[in-house]
């Protein structure tokens, strides 16, 4: 194997994120932080559908070159992952102009790491636990909107963006390859040069299962360290009363909350610990239910420190649904999870349908019942959630005696902890 390629082998599982892979994920944090200032915006349907678009073409960059990290562990090209991580800030730094400018920079730039990342795996290797990031097809629309004026271009966006969504369900890895495997051989088969040659065979690159569960819950991580960030600048820009700090705790709740909803009791410890069940969910609907979770806690986060900014004053329909929106899209995700595994459609019933609900009804009513009434709105939900999943856990028994129930690490969550390997 060359020096700079990709490793077939997963092993070993006690690799861990190095000082590299640590740098590059300030980028990540840079990047986290520009991406919610769109909706401080006001925020407008327009503000959330633009943010909706810019962190899914940022986090699917993000995830290209982690996972390329993740395979090729000690043979990281250093220099691939700098200018990497220079693109990703340009990125960033672009998305305070758009959609007044910048647009096109921040298009093409996304269009060269991408087609980069498609790159540095080596001939005749696939990645088989994410195969859209050496697909184009998604990049071509990003392509054609370098020419096309806006708005037109976010429609593009849009259109490669959900090209790619659609490949992480459509198409697996092992159709993948057996699809490039069929190619190779037709074409040494159809060829004179090669007559009663063996066609190569192609060979699967597959991500270490801890170590991606680490840089998963790092980005995690991150995201909620925006929320936190968020709230004390909230918080220290206005007046102190009763109510300011009163939603101050608030938000702190929230926080930790979806922090031990998400690394205690969600899919990350799982692949931390490198175990392998029977029925399994695909590696890529692991990467897809970790964007749309991480999105949905940013949008937490944007509207707890927006609701803190607005204690005293009205709070904007906008607000309300960055705050109960983005509640309601992290139980549903969470329960779309939960149908797809072991947990089954009674466990969603439980917290993830419900909260999902009440989320939408906290929205509809932000603008009447107030910041202190949105915030606490969502800690209550986000409380019951914990609730029962402590409970699931075992964690509600007395005593010390053999009669008390059974502790687990990780109950059932909507994640699907126990078949994401």
């Amino acid at each position: 194997m060359a020096h700079d390629t990709p490793s077939t082998d997963a092993q070993p599982t006690d690799q861990h994120a190095t000082w590299m892979e640590l740098f590059f994920d300030l980028v990540a944090v840079a990047g986290i932080g520009q991406l919610t200032h769109l909706l401080h915006r006001g925020p407008t349907l327009g503000d959330f559908a633009l943010y909706v678009l810019l962190y899914l073409a940022f986090w699917t960059v993000w995830a290209c070159i982690m996972l390329y990290g993740n395979i090729a562990r000690d043979h990281t090209r250093i220099y691939l992952m700098l200018g990497a991580m220079l693109g990703l800030g340009v990125m960033a730094a672009a998305v305070t102009g758009i959609p007044d400018r910048h647009a096109t920079t921040f298009a093409a730039v996304y269009v060269l790491v991408r087609m980069v990342a498609a790159q540095v795996w080596g001939r005749g290797r696939l990645m088989v636990d994410w195969p859209i990031t050496q697909l184009s097809i998604g990049v071509l629309p990003w392509i054609v909107s370098l020419w096309v004026p806006e708005p037109w271009k976010y429609w593009l966006w849009a259109l490669g963006l959900a090209l790619d969504l659609w490949l992480m369900f459509a198409l697996t890895g092992e159709q993948m390859m057996a699809g490039a495997q069929e190619a190779i051989d037709r074409r040494v088969r159809n060829s004179r040069r090669f007559k009663g040659v063996e066609p190569p065979k192609v060979k699967a690159l597959h991500t270490n299962p801890a170590h991606l569960g680490e840089r998963l819950g790092l980005y995690v991580i991150i995201v909620l360290g925006e929320g936190v960030i968020a709230v004390i600048g909230a918080v220290g820009a206005v007046t102190w009363n009763v109510q300011v700090l009163a939603l101050g705790f608030g938000a702190f709740v929230v926080l930790a909350s979806l922090w031990a909803l998400t690394l205690l009791y969600g899919f990350v410890p799982r692949l931390m610990t490198g175990e392998e069940t029977d029925a399994s969910i695909p590696r890529q609907h692991v990467m897809a239910m970790h964007c749309w979770v991480t999105g949905a806690i940013a949008t937490i986060t944007a509207g707890l420190g927006l609701a803190v900014e607005h204690a005293k004053g009205h709070v904007s329909t906008g607000i309300g649904w960055s705050l109960a929106g983005g509640a309601a899209a992290y139980f549903i995700i969470t329960g779309l999870g939960g149908a797809r595994s072991g947990a089954g459609w009674r466990w969603v019933l439980t917290w993830p349908l419900p909260c999902a609900v009440l989320a939408v009804v906290l929205g509809a009513f932000g603008p009447r019942i107030g910041a202190l009434g949105l915030v606490y709105g969502v800690v209550a939900l986000c409380l019951w959630a914990l609730l029962c999943q402590t409970r699931a856990a075992g964690q509600w028994g007395a005593g010390s005696g053999p009669d008390r129930p059974r502790r687990t690490p990780w109950p059932h969550h909507g994640l699907g902890i126990d078949e994401i390997l």
